[in-house]
């Protein structure tokens, strides 16, 4: 290592740290650092908060499920394996008081739960509950404590459930193996299986939990029997990950995906900022070039120089890290109860790896300008082109592979980062077309409007930056906040006027025969019915899910349970045909099936792949023949898979129902009735539906807001970095302005007049890239045509263009200060 080529970095760093553009580059780079360390502790954190959570609250050694119940000879093998065993179901069904009702999972437990850990009930209403021994007997029925006041309920009072009375015996306040819920805020209710036989409850997509106490070695066989003896099943054990690490990870990789235009924007305020800095660096490398310093020599100092600017930027941005995530971990105590900071080193060792090879992808371009150019042409600072490519192209690399880690739905990220892209280059060919046309057709003119498109059309570089700065600020925000907020005024719209007002998600035939008996005493109308049963994906080209793609991503979390298996001969009147070829009608070769064309995308599958799934723990193999997607116009209802109507005479399956209704205002305190004599029956208001659609979309927009205060701080950076950049040529045009007898508030117009157009086609750009995402998601997700609010379009693009003047001005206020000697001197 060459001591005297280290000292000359750091006297470099030493003189250059105080300038304007090191400071940029410095806080460029520490913004970057604190949001990935501080997304890096919360995640580590988390993290371990769910393998401790895990081995504490899954209430027994180890816990498999199912939506179909296991053979007796299956049953026998895990009481012979496992030194205690307890079986559960689980049922979603509507439980009513009076005219009140409420969705509710009932939980119905044997003798021996619970097996592990503690169940804590009381009698009347408290905080904390105490210990109970076992589950309700006969004839009661115990409620969480939200259950409890959701129906205004009373302990001793009784409610019909299935057509049978049951008495209200205890709160639930905890019970040991919630943690198998994962994160579904589902009102709980808990009953005996002794009463399970007497009550009319149907049992279709019935979940069946045994736990099991059991050692290691039993475990470990038993891991091994369930994936070769139950390939529907799931297997859980204190050892194994989390319920909700596959969500986590899911919402982690979000985040990090959203990163990506932070170092977008980053590159850009680093190409700005640096390109002063790199001139005087070409100059001092000069000079010591004259005196023998060699190329590589050169850029190992230039190395060094950014490397001491990294680690003393680390321990502020470490610290500020670690007090921030105690506010993140905050805000997720509400999903995560008992969440503690808890990050641990190796995690935040990677990321920062993770950030030292991307922050030293952008300086690469400059080594490479460094390396190629000689000591006459420092000397002269020729610009060379191939340099601008050097820059975009490493940027993009860098870019690319943040992509690639984070992103797990590639149809959606695609279409994100496509039209950010667009927005890129109309943003370019929109300046380009403006300074161009403005300067052709004010070129004999005179005066400050035809000499500011001249000034700008000569700096078209630097006004290019600008403008795809702050017009990519303002796409996400104009994206984020416009979109969403059109998004579920067009959905809420949508659902109302081609599905009704009631939802039917499902329904068996004894079910359809009442609701069709009470919709005409209550003058509401059936709109439409499709039939459909339960199925399991267990199989793709014959490796298990797991087996087949190990990225978590929303299809896979989905595919994870029973989904909804339609059969039809012709392609529904909401859906069109993608690729492959629609069956024929009641064709023999019934092996055929159509998958939603995301899930395709999603899940990587292909034509000719083949699907097994499991249906009544009867196994069942199909083909994929077609793809389709949604089309908007005749109901929201589709399905993920469908098959010919012909393969239903060889299913052995319950037929089920969806469909939706139409119900009169007075209709709704008659639902009641309905659920009292069928629990089961899934009837949702498109109120309820839209108004869970509108609480998502809050808590997005919560999570981006906070985000784009990043994207707002960036943004303000790439506007100094390029005023910055480009502070000699501003000093040089106003002294010229001065120079012909022209005021310091001449120039000061001339400066507000450049920053509007600037925000002028900044926002032009942030509109259209907002309309083309808008576009592009609404017809692949939702086909539905995307109708933008053109009150909030304007008052976003007044208000851009009032805070890109201000903040133009602010930083460009030195420039102004500037005389004709000093320019001279």
């Amino acid at each position: 290592m060459n001591l005297a080529i280290i000292k000359l970095a750091w006297q470099q760093f030493c003189q250059q740290y105080h300038s304007a553009d090191s400071r940029l580059l410095r806080w460029t780079q520490f913004l970057l650092v604190l949001f990935l360390l501080t997304l890096s502790m919360t995640t580590s954190s988390i993290k371990h908060y769910l393998d401790t959570n895990l081995q504490q609250l899954l209430g027994a050694d180890m816990v498999i499920s199912q939506y179909e119940p296991i053979s007796a000879s299956h049953k026998k093998f895990l009481h012979s394996q496992s030194d205690t065993m307890s079986v559960s179901r689980l049922i979603n069904i509507t439980l009513t008081n009076k005219t009140l009702w409420q969705k509710v999972q009932l939980k119905v437990v044997d003798e021996f739960y619970p097996i592990q850990g503690s169940l804590k009930t009381s009698t009347e209403l408290s905080i904390n509950g105490e210990t109970t021994a076992f589950g309700p007997q006969q004839g009661e029925l115990w409620v969480d404590l939200r259950l409890y006041k959701s129906l205004n309920l009373d302990i001793g009072q009784s409610l019909i459930l299935g057509g049978q009375t049951f008495i209200v015996k205890r709160i639930i306040h905890h019970e040991p193996d919630r943690i198998m819920e994962g994160h579904s805020v589902a009102m709980r209710a808990m009953i005996n299986q002794i009463d399970l036989a007497r009550i009319q409850i149907e049992k279709n997509k019935t979940k069946y939990r045994y736990l099991l106490n059991a050692n290691e070695q039993q475990i470990t066989g038993l891991l091994s029997w369930v994936k070769s003896t139950l390939p529907a099943a799931k297997s859980m054990h204190k050892k194994g990950n989390h319920p909700l690490a596959s969500f986590w990870q899911r919402v982690e990789n979000f985040i990090g995906l959203a990163s990506v235009l932070l170092f977008l924007m980053a590159a850009i305020a680093i190409d700005q900022a640096g390109r002063r800095q790199l001139l005087n660096q070409k100059r001092f490398i000069a000079v010591c070039m004259s005196m023998g310093l060699s190329q590589f020599s050169s850029i190992y100092m230039s190395f060094i120089q950014w490397l001491i600017s990294f680690i003393l930027l680390l321990l502020p941005a470490i610290l500020l890290s670690y007090v921030l995530q105690f506010f993140a971990i905050e805000q997720m105590q509400q999903t995560f109860e008992g969440l503690a900071a808890n990050w641990q080193l190796l995690p935040v060792l990677k990321t920062l790896a993770v950030l030292f090879l991307l922050l030293l992808t952008f300086q690469i371009p400059q080594w490479v300008e460094i390396y190629q150019v000689s000591v006459a042409g420092l000397i002269r600072q020729k610009l060379d082109q191939r340099n601008v490519i050097y820059r975009i192209a490493f940027s993009v690399i860098s870019i690319g592979l943040l992509t690639i880690v984070y992103s797990d739905n590639a149809l959606l990220t695609g279409l994100i980062l496509g039209s950010l892209a667009l927005t890129v280059f109309l943003l370019m060919g929109l300046t380009w077309l403006v300074l161009t046309v403005a300067q052709k057709v004010t070129q004999g003119a005179t005066g400050l409007i035809p000499f500011s498109f001249f000034m700008m059309k000569q700096r078209l570089l630097s006004k290019t930056m600008q403008i795809l700065g702050v017009g990519l600020c303002a796409t996400l925000l104009l994206f984020t906040l416009s979109l969403m907020k059109d998004l579920g005024q067009t959905m809420s719209k949508y659902m109302r006027t081609h599905d009704g007002n009631l939802i039917i998600s499902q329904a068996q035939k004894s079910h359809i025969n009442a609701l069709k008996v009470w919709s005409e005493k209550s003058n509401s109308v059936i709109k439409q019915l499709k039939p459909f049963t339960y199925s399991q994906l267990v199989k793709v080209n014959g490796k298990s899910l797991a087996e087949h793609s190990d990225k978590p991503s929303d299809s896979m979390a989905t595919l994870q349970k029973p989904v909804r298996l339609h059969w039809t001969n012709k392609i529904p009147k909401n859906n069109q045909l993608i690729s492959g070829k629609w069956w024929q009608s009641k064709p023999t070769n019934w092996h055929q099936i159509s998958v939603e064309e995301e899930i395709m995308t999603d899940m990587n599958l292909n034509l000719g792949d083949t699907l097994r799934f499991i249906i009544l723990n009867q196994s069942y193999q199909f083909t994929i023949t077609a793809s389709h997607e949604f089309k908007a116009g005749k109901g929201t209802m589709t399905f993920w898979f469908q098959i010919p109507s012909t393969a239903r005479e060889h299913i052995e399956a319950n037929t089920l129902y969806m469909g939706s209704m139409e119900l009169t205002d007075e209709a709704w305190s008659g639902l009641s009735s309905l659920w009292q004599q069928y629990p089961a029956l899934r009837l949702t208001s498109v109120k309820e539906i839209t108004h869970r659609f509108d609480q998502t979309l809050t808590m997005i927009i919560k999570l981006v807001s906070v985000f784009s205060i990043m994207i707002i701080l960036f943004a303000l950076l790439v506007i100094a970095a390029s005023v910055q950049g480009y502070e000699a040529d501003e000093k040089i045009k106003n002294g010229l302005l001065l120079s012909f007898g022209q005021s310091k508030l001449m120039c000061l117009k001339l400066s507000v007049f450049e920053w509007c157009i600037t925000g002028i086609i900044a926002s032009s750009g942030a509109v259209f890239g907002t309309w083309i995402a808008g576009v592009l998601i609404y017809k692949s997700q939702f086909s539905l045509t995307y109708t933008p609010d053109i009150i909030w379009i304007i008052s976003t693009l007044l208000s851009t263009v009032f805070i890109v003047c201000i903040a133009g001005l602010m930083n460009n206020k030195n420039n102004l200060n500037v005389s004709i000697k000093r320019l001279l001197a």
